[in-house]
């Protein structure tokens, strides 16, 4: 009975896996300013919230987002955005090959959308385009936002 206990206690704390990474294919991926990046090279899509381009929040949470673009030979801009509210930008310059990328911790709720925004720019470039998200901290109730103690995580 202690040992079924105990396994009961490992499972309520255990985080509920939600995880993507999805790429743009083999080379030159044309855009359009305003649209969002369809990511369409899905590498791992656990827990199925991942798709067209679009991370659609299911299970609230602390989650660790990143996207890194590559855009050729040509300016561009994108931006990261969460309801489409811009968080992050990330620009590439007209230099062979620039890359950008940003890393970024965010308090999620269920229904947030989270989505990567095409600003200037006429295409990106390969594989090197990635939209990743993690979740880190499950949350719990209805707890508060933004900075301080994380007592609502796990």
């Amino acid at each position: 009975m202690l040992k079924l206990n105990h396994l009961r206690a490992i499972k309520e704390k255990a985080i509920s896996t939600v995880a993507f990474t999805a790429t743009l294919p083999l080379g030159f991926t044309p855009v359009s300013i305003g649209s969002k990046v369809r990511y369409n090279r899905i590498l791992l899509n656990k827990g199925g919230e991942y798709t067209s381009g679009l991370f659609t929040v299911k299970t609230k949470g602390l989650y660790h987002v990143s996207v890194s673009m590559m855009s050729g030979s040509v300016t561009s801009h994108t931006t990261l955005r969460r309801n489409n509210v811009v968080l992050v930008w990330l620009f590439t310059n007209r230099n062979e090959y620039d890359m950008a990328s940003q890393s970024i911790n965010l308090e999620l709720n269920v229904g947030d959308v989270i989505s990567v925004q095409v600003n200037t720019g006429s295409n990106l470039f390969s594989v090197y385009n990635t939209f990743s998200a993690v979740c880190i901290g499950e949350g719990r109730g209805s707890g508060g936002g933004g900075g301080g103690g994380g007592g609502g995580w796990r």
